[in-house]
């Protein structure tokens, strides 16, 4: 069992998939958590687990460029053996698609194949998951 800092996280042991849903405003404390699961991936050893982030209770954002840089190279430590792994971002506006973008530009070369969409099916796909596995 994982214990998530925000209460948003559960690890899907069937399907081998961390499960988050974060709400409110997304601030750089909970961006590195959300992005990083130190829960599960410091704690519990789950550096090689796949990614689900459903950000459709995100209400505003507080995050600057360099802040997502810097989560950017804290996660890059975790990804230096290993294959890649799959981290997808369910978001319900372009602010969010655009921010989640940056952190695919940032991040992708270091380990982590970002998928962002507006379409649960979409992200259910890449993840080889049934849609219903990603519904609350």
């Amino acid at each position: 069992m994982i214990a998530c800092p925000f209460n948003y996280g559960n690890y899907r042991s069937d399907i081998n998939l961390l499960i988050c849903r974060p709400e409110g405003k997304l601030t750089t404390d909970q961006m590195n958590d959300v992005a990083i699961c130190r829960e599960c991936i410091e704690r519990k050893g789950l550096f090689q687990v796949n990614r689900f982030h459903d950000l459709s209770a995100i209400t505003s954002i507080d995050l600057r460029f360099e802040e997502v840089r810097q989560i950017c190279k804290t996660e890059e430590k975790f990804r230096k053996s290993g294959p890649p792994i799959k981290a997808c971002y369910l978001v319900p506006n372009d602010l969010l698609y655009g921010t989640i973008r940056m952190y695919k530009a940032l991040i992708e070369d270091r380990g982590v194949k970002v998928y962002v969409s507006h379409d649960l099916g979409e992200l259910a796909d890449a993840l080889g998951v049934d849609k219903s596995d990603l519904m609350p």
